[in-house]
């Protein structure tokens, strides 16, 4: 997952480069999609394709200017998951936040009955944007929902969420795939770490990447 926020937009080429290359590295390929708000509203664009291999995201994206949004791309946990409905990331009905994972909740199973007439598709990862909204519905933050959602499902879980005022939180759950913050340039990003244990990431992918920080297991925190 890649996170972006920044004061100057950013072109949405820029973001398509470094999210073919996190694809490419990390083996994802399996789907993708990426949301983003104004200020105003949410806009998600979502497909079943790789964002390497989908052929209507250049047209369907051109012209976007982002300043705060975050790309999901999905490498299922199950194979047989793979399809549109679970896609992410997942948006409200009401289009007022976005929510997406990697990893896998170890506890979603538990939770499936509760949420069955609400569901889908058959992802982990729609069981916990629905207990995720549960917990913003509760007075939770978005930052808190993130960490109390993996506190509940356990597990490993990357998480980013974004709402329409442009907060956009991101949490560290999941020990073997590391997710760092950092900037390049004026823009600051999140970035997950392609399983990977040492900087190949910022090697090959954010070469001019600083202000490099790894966020310890069980932090969620709001892009500046």
């Amino acid at each position: 997952m890649l996170a972006i926020t920044s004061g100057n937009p950013v072109e949405i080429q820029d973001v398509l480069n470094w999210s073919r290359l996190l694809d490419q590295y990390g083996l994802a390929s399996f789907g993708w999609g990426i949301t983003w708000t104004d200020g105003n509203r949410l806009f998600r664009y979502r497909s079943v394709l790789g964002i390497r291999q989908d052929p209507t995201a250049e047209d369907a994206l051109r012209g976007l200017l982002l300043t705060r949004g975050f790309i999901h791309l999905r490498r299922p946990s199950r194979m047989s998951t793979i399809g549109h409905l679970n896609a992410q990331p997942y948006q409200s009905p009401d289009a007022r936040w976005a929510f997406a994972h990697n990893g896998y909740f170890a506890r979603y199973r538990e939770y499936v009955a509760a949420y069955q007439s609400e569901l889908q598709g058959t992802s982990d990862s729609e069981v916990g944007f629905l207990l995720c909204r549960d917990q913003l519905s509760q007075g939770l933050s978005l930052e808190e929902s993130l960490k109390e959602t993996h506190r509940l499902l356990e597990g490993k879980a990357n998480l980013m969420a974004l709402d329409t005022e442009g907060r956009l939180a991101v949490y560290a759950g999941n020990p073997e795939n590391f997710l760092y913050t950092f900037s390049v340039g004026t823009v600051h990003l999140a970035a997950t770490s392609l399983h990977s244990p040492d900087h190949f990431i910022f090697d090959t992918i954010f070469p001019s990447a600083h202000t490099i920080t790894r966020l310890p297991v069980g932090v969620s925190l709001l892009m500046p």
